[in-house]
């Protein structure tokens, strides 16, 4: 991930990298305006991304704890109508010998 560091009125580029264990940081040179302006973006959109996935995340647990509470629910009206589920069919207790 390049790195901008801003001294004075002028930013520039590094870039860290790990060599032989050791973490050493690489000059690239002055950045231009548009330079600056493309590295925010890019930034901005990478926070999205992350920001989306995350709300997937959360998104799809909450959707197992639904899905969990709804087989729940299934088998307790199936209990009170004196039938269970067995591999996908609904069978009635009083045949379950």
């Amino acid at each position: 991930m390049p790195l901008l560091v801003k001294k004075g009125s002028r930013t520039y580029l590094y870039q860290s990298f790990r060599e032989e264990g050791v973490v050493r940081t690489k000059y690239h040179g002055q950045l231009s305006p548009q330079q600056i302006q493309e590295h925010h973006k890019r930034k901005e959109d990478q926070d999205l991304r992350k920001q989306h996935y995350q709300q997937m995340t959360a998104l799809l647990n909450d959707l197992d704890t639904v899905r969990a509470v709804h087989d729940v629910i299934i088998r307790a009206g199936l209990l009170g109508n004196n039938q269970y589920l067995r591999r996908s069919e609904i069978r009635s207790l009083n045949n379950a010998n």
